[in-house]
């Protein structure tokens, strides 16, 4: 018999209860980590507890970001908000990166204050990479001088220190990055794509139709389709199956809950279904996949 297991959504990574020498990070408000102890190369998304800015110096890395791949050539930068569902994919050998990580209450005290927020999360969620040709020497200096910060543990301010290099970094290297500067506004694909996204997160489990989000959305599923695909390339259903399949595929692979539990907490009426919909999408059946990752 299999044992139960509580059911659970995509995973939040937490960042700061790992074991960060004290060196390296601000109590639980900001990390500094390497390639090492941050990129996992894995098929199972995340959803981010944290800001991160990855800066990818030499090498490069497959990631995704909101259900969109990206393949990142250094240098450059990543950057993505707390909530954002991040997988990280392969990398380079040889690949070399600093990470600076920041908790959602910083972010938001940061940010508010500065007044900033809305316009930086709308260029994220237009394209979170940022390439930093030119600029090597630069970030370089930058992460030398927060690692410098960070490190002074019985300074009374260096939290305050940190946060104005963060906010050098936001007004720096993204708000005032060159390309950037001369983009358009957020097209009407990529605001009714964004809405999307928002709303597949939160129902996944039980809606499974791109015609459900339309209705919600206001608009026919046909526009909605060719909205996402515009601003995607994919079509709006992907988006959906790899929510789902993203979380089944966890579930298989970290729980001993049976097929049927499975098929139930994701939302279907039977294990039937969950078995079609699943070959469907991945071209193995449930049972195949978890004998193939066990």
């Amino acid at each position: 018999m299999y044992k139960t297991y509580p059911m659970r959504r995509i995973l939040r990574r937490d960042y700061f209860q790992m074991d960060i020498p004290e060196n390296r990070r601000i109590g639980n408000d900001m990390l500094l980590l390497d390639a090492r102890s941050y990129w996992v190369d894995s098929e199972e998304p995340f959803i981010a507890n944290a800001t991160s800015a990855i800066f990818v110096t030499h090498g490069s890395v497959d990631v995704s970001i909101n259900m969109k791949d990206y393949h990142v050539t250094g240098p450059s930068m990543i950057i993505f908000f707390e909530g954002m569902v991040v997988r990280q994919g392969a990398i380079a050998p040889g690949t070399r990166m600093d990470v600076f990580m920041i908790s959602k209450q910083l972010t938001d005290d940061i940010l508010t204050e500065s007044n900033m927020y809305g316009q930086l999360r709308a260029q994220i969620m237009r394209d979170p990479i940022f390439p930093l040709t030119g600029q090597q020497k630069v970030t370089v200096y930058f992460n030398q001088l927060l690692l410098k910060i960070i490190e002074m543990k019985d300074s009374p301010y260096r939290l305050e220190a940190a946060t104005h290099m963060t906010l050098t970094l936001f007004y720096g290297f993204a708000l005032n990055h060159p390309e950037r500067l001369i983009q358009k506004a957020q097209s009407r694909s990529e605001n009714i794509t964004d809405r999307y996204f928002e709303l597949v997160k939160q129902h996944y489990r039980s809606h499974r139709d791109v015609a459900y989000y339309a209705d919600i959305l206001c608009i026919t599923s046909k526009y909605l389709s060719q909205s996402v695909r515009e601003a995607t390339g994919k079509p709006a259903l992907q988006l959906i199956d790899e929510f789902v399949i993203s979380e089944s595929k966890a579930l298989l692979r970290s729980t001993d809950n049976s097929i049927e539990q499975i098929a139930e907490a994701m939302g279907f009426h039977s294990q039937s279904l969950f078995g079609k919909y699943f070959k469907r999408v991945t071209g193995i059946s449930p049972r195949e996949y978890r004998k193939e990752t066990h």
